[in-house]
């Protein structure tokens, strides 16, 4: 009797020590790499040159030559990531199926770029950067198109509070609680921003980030 109590024993040991393994690869560690990629993309914002104020259209409506600049963005920064993009893509577009329709953000999800991805985000905020300084975005102004692209393709945008993101991780709170939000938009935004619709759904993962 006293073996078999100890080997049951063992065993729960054993168990419970692969769970405390697994949540460590699984969760906690991630949630460490997304914190400290999230300090270092809120830092890097500070590269951004144009500082000038930006207010939006009476017609809340973005430019043809907006919408294009924003997609050369996303499309730059995929282009600097090169083959890292191309395998992750998958996992990006089924994160962008399931955000699809949500009012909230479930960052649990978005912990998968973590695993094995080292320090992917802070690397596209690099590339971001630079496409914002080429192509003379602010950070406000960037924002709102942002906002009004992914609105006009059915998705919301996280309204970041870096503080508060960065709070919730460090108190052990591996999956913050973001709203995701969708401005109105229109047919003619909608007609601009269609074509473009694969590769910015593509890239819609990283507005998670503030990319």
């Amino acid at each position: 009797m006293a073996r078999w109590m100890m080997f049951g024993c063992f065993g729960l040991l054993l168990v419970a020590g692969a769970l405390s393994v697994g949540a460590y690869f699984f969760l906690i560690r991630p949630a460490q790499a997304l914190l400290n990629e999230f300090t270092q993309v809120f830092r890097l914002d500070s590269e951004i040159k144009n500082k000038t104020p930006y207010t939006p259209p009476a017609s809340g409506q973005p430019t043809l030559d907006q919408v294009q600049r924003f997609v050369r963005v996303a499309r730059e920064v995929r282009q600097g990531l090169g083959v890292r993009f191309s395998a992750i893509e998958n996992r990006l577009n089924q994160l962008t199926q399931h955000a699809t329709g949500q009012a909230q953000l479930d960052y649990r999800a978005a912990l998968d770029l973590f695993r094995d991805s080292g320090a992917l985000i802070t690397e596209a905020k690099r590339f971001q950067v630079e496409a914002l300084n080429r192509h003379n975005f602010s950070v406000e102004e960037y924002a709102w198109v942002r906002s009004q692209v992914y609105s006009a393709l059915g998705y919301g945008v996280p309204a970041l509070n870096p503080q508060e993101i960065l709070r919730q991780i460090g108190s052990g709170d591996f999956n913050p609680k973001v709203a995701l939000n969708r401005s109105p938009s229109s047919k003619a935004t909608a007609r601009l921003v269609e074509p473009h619709r694969q590769e910015l759904e593509a890239y819609y993962p990283f507005t998670w980030f503030g990319l």
